[in-house]
């Protein structure tokens, strides 16, 4: 394993928030304690926080010291466990007695109390609420409804708040959230209602599409809420060292294998139905036959894959989780109402060849329409800082030449940058957190607020997000309804028309 490339992402995520983050060339040097009060660690959400927490928190920080009280022994053999399976940093240790909690560089603590003497952060979850108090405000103690989406929810939050105090960040980049509550069912900032309670949902044909990070956070769910009905994931890839920093559920021992197969056999042992097919979109549709599933739940970085799964399935309903460096997003697209689709949501910039061309060499678009110039020093000149270099080395070259191979090299660049994208486990985890709670709000018969989608900066916080509603386009495929109610039909999936 390279330990070096499996924090390349959070690295990376540090390093574009650029002199907004004054700490971020060691954050990962820091130290971080784990911890909480007896009563609250014995709640299921406390267990589920807390475990959640630290399957985060080893994907952004190599040393970290879990302390927990020893009443709740069982769950300090818990984590453990998880820790010998997951970690791959310098070190995760579990004190045997009280800890000085001025020793650590940030503090996160599963229970109700704030420290403000400390780099201190509190969380808990109630039901749909997830609570997060890195300030003076005191959090509420009541977490008896037990709710999987929530817990890690708020995980992300106290994650994301560490993270925050780690690499240094400026306050006007984002600050922390003091007493912070927020619904994941109506996507509220200091709801009333916890509620409803989490109940099984019924029986339904479900397709993951994506193991990747956003992936993960949608398997670690379905593992823990009352699911029965059949899951199938596919993804065309396998686990490599730079996945260790943002997927919640591997260890170093899934490394080289096949994403969707991992991901398969960790519902099985939460004893789900469960299949993990190394393959893309495009084959697996092809050997489809007649299983199509009613419910799809996307965790995709390729618009392309997204536009070929509503356009191939047409089901019930694609939940679509996105993210950027620390942009979170959960889109909601049903088949029976007036809301876009994937296709007019996730719609690709037109891009001219001149402007690939301009952009891979530095020359401008007038000059790369003329292939029998030469480059030459007023090339040069005009040519953007970056780019300025590279044209010299090419001075008296055909710009033919020149620009053929400076797209290529854009390509392949571009090919080699997943192991090294900003990305961090917080965002990707939360994102499957809204991606489940509409799923789950779909097999329980309850209604949702989005129409389609919900974003938001999470170094800003839930409360600076944002719903966009949006319909259908009149250009767009989902318009021909007729048409597509044929497809469905011939899917076995039942008519909707009358809800169009």
């Amino acid at each position: 394993m390279n330990s070096q490339k499996a924090f390349s992402r959070p690295q990376k995520s540090a390093d574009v928030l650029g002199e907004l983050a004054y700490d971020r060339h060691r954050f990962l040097e820091k130290n971080v304690l784990l911890t909480g009060c007896k009563d609250i660690l014995a709640t299921e959400n406390g267990r589920n926080v807390l475990l959640y927490s630290l399957h985060l928190l080893v994907r952004i920080c190599p040393s970290i010291t879990i302390s927990l009280p020893a009443e709740n022994n069982d769950l300090r053999r818990e984590a453990e466990q998880i820790a010998r399976q997951i970690a791959f940093g310098k070190n995760v240790e579990f004190a045997a007695g009280d800890v000085d909690a001025g020793e650590f560089d940030a503090v996160l603590s599963i229970g109700n109390l704030v420290h403000t003497e400390f780099p201190w952060t509190t969380i808990n979850s109630n039901g749909w609420v997830c609570r997060v108090s890195s300030g003076s405000t005191q959090l509420d103690s009541d977490c008896g409804m037990s709710n999987p989406v929530g817990a890690l929810a708020a995980a992300c939050l106290g994650v994301g708040d560490v993270f925050k105090r780690l690499v240094g960040l400026d306050p006007d980049r984002g600050e922390l959230l003091d007493g912070f509550q927020f619904s994941l069912r109506t996507y509220e900032i200091n709801p009333l209602d916890c509620g409803p309670v989490l109940s099984a949902t019924k029986e339904v044909d479900l397709l993951v599409v994506g193991a990747g990070a956003i992936g993960n956070g949608i398997v670690a769910l379905l593992a823990d809420i009352p699911f029965f009905g059949n899951i199938v994931i596919i993804d065309k890839e396998d686990y490599g060292d730079e996945n260790l920093g943002t997927c919640i559920l591997i260890g170093p021992d899934d490394l080289n294998k096949p994403k969707a197969e991992i991901m398969a056999r960790h519902l099985q042992s939460a004893g789900k139905f469960a299949k993990g097919t190394k393959a893309t979109f495009e084959s697996y549709y092809a050997d489809l036959g007649g299983n199509y599933p009613r419910l799809v739940l996307n965790g995709l970085d390729n618009i392309d894959v997204r536009h070929e799964v509503q356009r191939s399935l047409w089901p019930d309903l694609i939940v679509d989780g996105a993210i950027g460096d620390f942009g979170c997003q959960v889109s909601r697209h049903p088949w029976g109402e007036d809301i876009a689709c994937l296709m007019c949501l996730f719609r690709k910039p037109e891009r001219s060849a001149e402007i690939e061309a301009s952009e891979a060499t530095g020359l401008s678009k007038s000059r790369v329409t003329q292939p029998d110039a030469i480059v030459t020093e007023e090339d040069i000149t005009t040519a953007p800082a970056h780019r300025k270099e590279y044209l010299r080395t090419r001075l008296g070259k055909p710009i033919c030449s020149v620009v053929s191979e400076a797209v290529t090299q854009k390509i392949s660049t571009e090919e080699q940058a997943p192991g090294f994208e900003p990305s961090v486990p917080f965002v990707a985890s939360f994102s499957a957190c809204m991606v489940l709670a509409e799923a789950i709000s779909w097999m329980t018969n309850c209604s949702s607020v989005l129409e389609p989608r919900f974003q938001f900066d999470f170094l800003r916080g839930p409360h600076r997000g944002e719903l966009y509603p949006q319909g259908r386009r009149a250009d767009c495929l989902c318009t021909r309804h007729l048409n597509i109610e044929r497809i469905r039909a011939a899917h076995g999936l039942a008519s909707l028309s009358a809800q169009v």
